[in-house]
């Protein structure tokens, strides 16, 4: 009886071993990489912050620290008539921890700067936090008047000498005044020296916190830990 010997089957064995332990180890490096806290692709930042807002509750803010997060920004008011729900509480219970948070204000066409303005006031206060008050378009709007009104309302709070950052990604950075500082959005940074933090994710996580494991809204200061301590930490300047 001949016995025929396969050359190519022990390489082959071999190269099929290589592929099955590569698809095993690349499975094993996402499981790993989504239980993490979710970091900007291709940056090593060490200063990222959150969203939060009454669409996600019972968040435990002594976890949230835990995990990486240095700061929070708060949604509070839009236009002149909504008010976020859960604002206060999250607000009282910062107090509890070494996060520095801020407020976002968001803009809407269907009031006046002052009206807006007014309202943030009467609502949020001077406990606006210590990060610069955020000002988020309500809508995607590319003209100038839309935008030469939210730079009045940057104006206003300007004038009071509270320090604003715009959501925009510095397409009208002519009609807004030196003072104020500018969120880049979207996955891939652009001209990072023209931005002071980076809106990187809507879809991220937080590590080891309950209701923060998905469709997170997630920020990076870009400056260094030396100027965001300088400028920000909490523990300096609460």
């Amino acid at each position: 009886m001949h016995r025929y010997h396969h050359r190519i089957t022990l390489p082959l064995i071999i190269l099929t071993l290589i592929i099955v332990l590569g698809i095993l180890g690349i499975g094993f490096f996402n499981i790993l990489n989504n239980k993490n806290t979710t970091v900007p692709r291709g940056a090593n930042m060490s200063v990222l912050g959150i969203e939060l807002n009454q669409n996600i509750n019972k968040v435990d803010l002594h976890q949230v620290q835990e995990n990486g997060i240095s700061f929070v920004y708060l949604r509070s008011t839009q236009g002149k008539t909504y008010f976020d729900d859960d604002y206060y509480l999250y607000r009282d219970q910062l107090k509890g921890t070494k996060l520095s948070y801020g407020s976002i204000l968001t803009f809407s066409d269907e009031s006046t700067p002052l009206e807006q303005y007014n309202y943030f006031n009467k609502k949020v206060g001077k406990y606006s936090g210590n990060l610069p008050i955020m000002i988020v378009p309500a809508e995607k709007n590319d003209s100038k008047k839309y935008w030469e009104k939210l730079a009045r309302l940057t104006t206003y709070f300007q004038q009071s000498g509270r320090s604003v950052i715009v959501a925009d990604n510095h397409q009208w950075q002519k009609l807004f005044s030196s003072q104020t500082q500018f969120l880049y959005t979207g996955a891939s940074l652009k001209k990072r020296k023209d931005y002071s933090f980076w809106c990187y994710t809507q879809k991220g996580r937080v590590k080891d916190t309950d209701y923060l494991d998905r469709d997170v809204t997630m920020f990076a200061y870009l400056g260094s830990m030396a100027s965001y301590q300088q400028l920000y930490d909490s523990d300096l300047t609460q």
